[in-house]
């Protein structure tokens, strides 16, 4: 069978070719009347290529790119030719065409131009003119690529990973808190209290034009990012109207086959009652079943989306409109082992288990575009994402927390349940308006953002095993208990941009800008923990399969359990703990741009920043270790200077320089002290954390061979003082928190490389194979060392490691095959890989780094258009099926802590445009 699949992806090797025709669209209109013409001809003088106008007039059709004359006829008017009509690659030319009778003298056309932000060709375009470097990705190629979201398609740009069991992606080496998101320049929260960046994968690639990757920094960025800025431009409508459904199954093949386990009270859409039903200690009150529900067969992967828009004419202005809603699952089995070793090798966790991941997302987005007097635009951008994902885990083995004995082999058949449902929702409003006033332009955007995340009624049970029967775990109540938290956060953000040209040269360079941003972020969570305290009915015998005959009212009433939170039995029991957090930015930003040769531009620019973040707590971390009033106060201020300077060495080779300073801000979890649990981990927030800050220096070389093919080298350079980590602090507990760990270097080289490697044609068919490839290699130092500026014990085990997540060398790839004629066929094989690199720092004192082992992926992606409006896609990913490990040495040798694999996914999808 695995030699069929190879031979197969052999066969139908690979995917769209770079080159990218251009689009020429628009209305025809009876130049007296102004009622839109039906079935007027619209072709290239001397060809066949054209269309006829539908029923409002208006006409659209593909062609390479070129200078050409355009001839619109229709009886009873006079012919109308456009003459040296120049089509640019990745380019919609628009026309308004008025049509008169023969005797009647033609008004001259109007004829604009616009870029499609989802094209390869365009992008690349883009980013050859531009003066800073960054790195674009379109919806064409995601599309080329079978991507399904933001975090997936980022993994597929130079320098860039993603780390297992971790949200959100690395960059050069740089995690979480490192980076920053936006969507259209303005800043993006996050739904997880956990996280600074709201995660990448709960935007699907329907609502995505292109995403920019910006890993310098300059006056028109928000100064707290070190690794990369992530900005997500949303799609908008690019032809005169459209409205196309999209539909697609499949299945993972780990799933197939499997009892799937689904937490009692979740639903195929993934809602759940956030809001706990304990009025009283002596209320069992809960609704749900600790015993998971079995879901029946065929269990799909789905996905539904409906998009599209429309413009309209108001006057002599335009309305563009465009809509995205859709809805998708998918279902994740994984069987696998964890455990946490000692420096001897014994473990004081051991467990194999199984665990059942369910995934919704819902999503809307709302665009509308108006463009008015002397190309001055408004616009609207509306986006809500409700995104819900569960689980199910069985863990069955051996757990010292548990009080088990090693030498006795029960104890390695204790057992743990934890069910989890997380339901995150992010409500995005943004207003972006450009005002042009001949060498003046005004920028000004404002966004106001909601975001809510609940964790509503996590489930977590712990049994422990005499040889015959089970027993609730007695030794801590924790171990049996429920949970519920809330997140909710406000983001009000503005930005505002002068820029003046000092030439009437559009092609000029010769600029200066000043821009003031400003953003207030609000944030309220709480939790509270129902805890089932069996101490003093320690031989109680319970079923894992029947845990409600023993968890229930009657259980309680009769004394087998009590009732307890984490603030005891007393007559606060059933108050939350929270903490609240503000952080208010206020900057100011200046920008000069010149060409100083017709070879040399520079561009300077300086960004000055005031901080204040505000944090107060009431939570479940103890006075012992942070002493004090519960709140923490943190208020630098920060200059920020940036130069980026671009030298034409000739018109396709290009020399770049970028360097600035930039800082990394503690974030809201990182600073309090709230404990969270997970079965094999548990951290709290340090609030004597430090911000690091950054100094950051690019060399970058690019070489365009056309329009759609190049290779660039990159050589960067990094420096960060006062690094933050998250690492194994001396506890009992083997707890988890965030330390300021000494300073950090990191420098590397990028090479990126696309490549036409043959085309042919003949008459109307085009056929190219394509290859993509980018590679990078990194080399980072930190110095590990227990800071006196906080309360916490930091014992390493080594003086100086890599940077946790950051791997040595990561490699990204893609082969395509296009063929276009009457018929579109592309089919692509995209493979990346990552190199071993460290997961958790080695702490306390001779536990040595926790290492995830190097892992490739093999995707296969495939489509065919039978006509312009039906398409087929076949989807095969993860085709190699890798184990995803984390290995420790300890003192029996380099042992696997943890294993599981991920399985095959398999998809068809449909789509019709009508």
């Amino acid at each position: 069978m695995k030699k069929f699949i190879f031979g197969l992806i052999l066969f139908c090797v690979s995917a769209q070719t770079f080159a990218q025709k251009g689009a020429i669209t628009g209305t025809v209109r009876d130049g007296v009347t102004g009622e839109a013409i039906i079935g007027a001809n619209v072709f290239i003088e001397g060809t066949t290529t054209g269309s006829a106008t539908d029923f409002d007039g208006n006409f659209k059709f593909a062609i390479d790119p070129g200078t050409y004359t355009l001839v619109a006829t229709f009886i009873g008017y006079a012919n109308f030719r456009v003459t040296d009509l120049v089509v640019n690659p990745g380019e919609e030319v628009l026309l308004t065409i008025q049509l008169k009778s023969d005797d009647v003298q033609l008004d001259e056309v109007v004829v604009t131009a616009k870029a499609d932000n989802t094209s390869e060709a365009a992008l690349l375009i883009e980013r050859r003119e531009s003066i800073d470097i960054k790195q674009s990705i379109g919806a064409q190629e995601l599309s080329r690529k079978g991507v399904s979201s933001v975090e997936a398609a980022v993994t597929q740009v130079t320098g860039v990973s993603k780390q297992q069991g971790v949200k959100n992606v690395f960059v050069r080496g740089l995690g979480d808190r490192y980076n920053s998101t936006s969507m259209n320049g303005l800043p993006l929260p996050s739904e997880d209290p956990a996280y600074k960046n709201i995660t990448l994968d709960f935007f699907s690639t329907d609502i995505i034009g292109s995403i920019d990757v910006n890993k310098t920094f300059g006056s028109n960025l928000y100064g707290d990012v070190a690794g990369a800025n992530i900005n997500i431009v949303s799609k908008e409508l690019f032809e005169g109207k459209e409205l196309t459904l999209s539909i697609s199954g499949g299945m993972n093949s780990q799933v197939a086959g499997v009892d799937f386990q689904n937490a009692d009270g979740n639903t195929f859409f993934g809602a759940n009652n956030p809001n706990p039903p304990i009025t009283s200690l002596r209320n069992y009150g809960f609704q749900n079943s600790f015993q998971p529900n079995v879901l029946s067969r065929p269990l799909i992967n789905s996905s539904m989306t409906l998009s599209g828009g429309k413009d309209f004419n108001i006057g002599s202005n335009k309305l563009n409109t465009f809509f995205v809603a859709g809805f998708s699952n998918d279902y994740v089995f994984k069987s696998g082992v964890e455990k946490q070793l000692n420096p001897n090798g014994e473990p004081r966790q051991s467990y194999d288990y199984d665990k059942y991941e369910y995934n919704t997302s819902h999503l809307g987005l709302a665009n509308l575009s108006y463009n008015f007097g002397q190309n001055h635009s408004i616009a609207y951008n509306g986006l809500y994402i409700y995104d819900s994902r569960q689980f199910v885990g069985n863990y069955t083995g051996f757990n010292l927390n548990a009080n088990d004995d090693i030498t006795d082999p029960n104890a390695f058949k204790s057992f743990t349940r934890r069910q989890q449902t997380n339901n995150n929702s992010l409500f995005v409003n943004q207003l972006i308006s450009q005002l042009n006033f001949n060498r003046v332009v005004v920028d000004l955007a404002g966004s106001y953002n909601i975001v809510n995340g609940d964790e509503p009624d996590r489930r977590s049970n712990q049994y422990r095993f005499d040889g015959e029967s089970y027993y609730p775990n007695s030794t801590s109540s924790s171990t049996n208990h429920r949970f519920y938290s809330s997140l909710t956060e406000n983001d009000l953000a503005f930005n505002g941009k002068v820029t003046y040209s000092l030439s009437d040269d559009r092609e000029s360079n010769n600029k200066v800008s000043v821009s003031y941003n400003y953003r207030n972020t609000e944030r309220d969570f709480e939790n509270i923990q129902y805890e089932f305290d069996f101490r003093n009915a320690q031989n109680t015998v319970i079923d894992p399969n029947n845990p409600d005959a023993v968890f229930n009212q009657t259980s309680l009433d009769n004394g087998i359990f009590r009732f307890r939170t984490q603030r005891g039995t007393g007559t606060n029991a059933l108050e939350p703990f929270f903490y609240n957090a503000n952080r208010t930015i206020h900057a100011v930003g200046a920008s000069f741009s010149y060409d100083l040769t017709d070879k040399l531009t520079a561009d300077l620019g300086a960004r000055y920043e005031t901080v204040e973040q505000t944090v107060v707590w009431d939570t479940n971390i103890d006075e012992i270790n942070f002493p004090g009033d519960n709140t923490k106060v943190i208020n630098p201020d920060y200059f920020l200077p940036s130069l980026n300077l671009r030298y034409e060495l000739t018109e396709d080779k290009i020399l770049r320089f970028a360097a600035s300073k930039s800082y990394t801000f503690p974030q809201f979890k990182e600073v309090a002290p709230f404990f969270y649990e997970d079965v094999t981990r548990a951290e709290f927030g340090n609030p004597n954390l430090l911000p690091s800050t950054t100094y950051n220096f690019d060399l970058k070389f690019e070489n365009y061979f056309s329009r759609n093919e190049l290779i660039a080298f990159t050589v960067f350079y990094k420096t960060i003082d006062n690094a933050i980590n998250r690492v194994l602090v001396v506890s009992a507990a083997n707890e988890m928190s965030f330390v300021n760990t000494g300073d950090a270097v990191g420098f590397g080289g990028e090479i990126e490389f696309r490549k036409d490697l043959f085309t042919f044609g003949k008459g109307n068919t085009f056929n190219a194979l394509a290859l993509g490839l980018n590679a990078s290699y990194l080399y980072s130092n930190q110095q590990l060392i227990d800071v006196d500026t906080d309360e916490l014990v930091f014992q390493p085990t080594n003086d100086e490691s890599q940077l946790e997540g950051a791997s040595p060398f990561l490699l990204n790839g893609d082969l395509t095959f296009t063929s276009e004629g009457t018929r579109t066929f592309t089919s692509a094989v995209v493979f990346s890989y990552f190199y071993d690199r460290i997961f958790s720092i080695g702490a306390p004192r001779g536990n040595q780094n926790i290492i995830e082992r190097g892992v490739p992926t093999l995707d296969w992606v495939s489509s065919y258009a039978f006509t312009n409006k039906f398409k087929v896609n076949l989807n095969l990913k993860n085709l190699l099926n890798p184990e995803y490990r984390l290995t420790q040495d300890v003192a029996t040798g380099n042992e696997t802590i943890s294993s599981y694999k991920r399985g095959m996914n398999f998809s068809v999808g449909l789509s019709y445009q009508f």
